[in-house]
């Protein structure tokens, strides 16, 4: 995906330090490894890093224009922005294409089985719709961003795996991608150690309706601890291994019946089928 200079001033809001323009259109990079002349480099930080250190490097590369939240100005560059966060800002160019294209988007989540559940879900979906879902588990606010901007321009429906490691991350999410379609595997105890409890896990999980659309779908595990947690207001559906009568189970292949139809899986184990069920719903 390309922006052009006033698209990429827009969506982020940037402050203009210096505009002297020759490229018509930019694309994004983080990474000063991969850097083209075409590239807007934004210098993203976290815990042990900061990208912004790397901006002179990523003008030594070729990149014709970046994303600052220092007010570094460097005489080589042709354009360049300045913003509060650059993570922000990335998301906000993720969703200025997202509306763009205007996919439906379906948006899920769990303690387990995210990766597994996407992969059904995209098979299926591809059946009917161009598809584009996330790769691999590159589920976190980077990942999310590169899912986006990667997106053909005629995809019909997006999935996004969304993880968290804390409360407020997939709220994030949600806010740039506004899902029509979310999905919670489970609620389980694997971050329990930064958040204490399942019923955090359980808050944390169901911020991914947060920004859903109203007129969307929630569709999760029928847990009682999601029930008393979720807060979104359309219509929810809620699925339960126990609503499933096998038919026939054996290695690489599991058949049962669901809401009076019959599927088959070609692999085996009870929590696969349980992932299916919520792409069956």
């Amino acid at each position: 995906m390309k922006f052009t200079t006033e698209e990429l001033i827009f969506a982020t809001g940037a402050k203009v330090l210096k505009n002297n323009t020759k490229t018509e259109l930019f694309s994004i990079s983080t990474d000063t490894r991969t850097i083209k002349s075409e590239n807007v480099y934004i210098g993203l930080k976290g815990e042990s890093f900061d990208g912004e250190n790397f901006i002179d490097k990523a003008v030594e590369a070729g990149a014709r224009a970046y994303f600052t939240t220092k007010g570094t100005v460097l005489d080589n560059a042709e354009l360049i922005l300045q913003v509060p966060d650059p993570m922000i800002a990335y998301l906000q160019l993720a969703n200025l294409y997202l509306n763009k294209v205007a996919p439906k988007v379906i948006a899920l989540t769990g303690s387990s089985g995210k990766t597994t559940t996407k992969e059904m879900l995209t098979s299926v979906c591809k059946q009917a719709f161009r598809t584009h879902a996330t790769p691999l588990n590159h589920n976190n606010e980077v990942g999310f961003c590169q899912t986006i901007l990667s997106m053909p321009t005629d995809t019909q429906v997006l999935i996004l795996e969304m993880g968290m490691r804390g409360l407020g991350e997939i709220e994030l999410l949600s806010k740039y991608s506004h899902p029509d379609i979310t999905i919670i595997t489970n609620v389980g105890t694997s971050h329990i150690g930064r958040l204490g409890s399942r019923e955090n896990i359980a808050k944390a999980k169901c911020e991914i309706c947060k920004y859903q659309k109203e007129d969307g779908c929630f569709i999760a595990h029928d847990s009682d601890l999601i029930r008393q947690t979720v807060e979104f207001k359309g219509e929810k559906i809620y699925f339960s291994i126990k609503d499933v009568e096998f038919i026939e189970k054996q290695i690489g292949k599991t058949k049962f019946e669901y809401k009076n139809e019959e599927y088959q899986l070609n692999i085996e184990g009870d929590y696969n089928v349980d992932r299916k069920l919520s792409c069956s719903n």
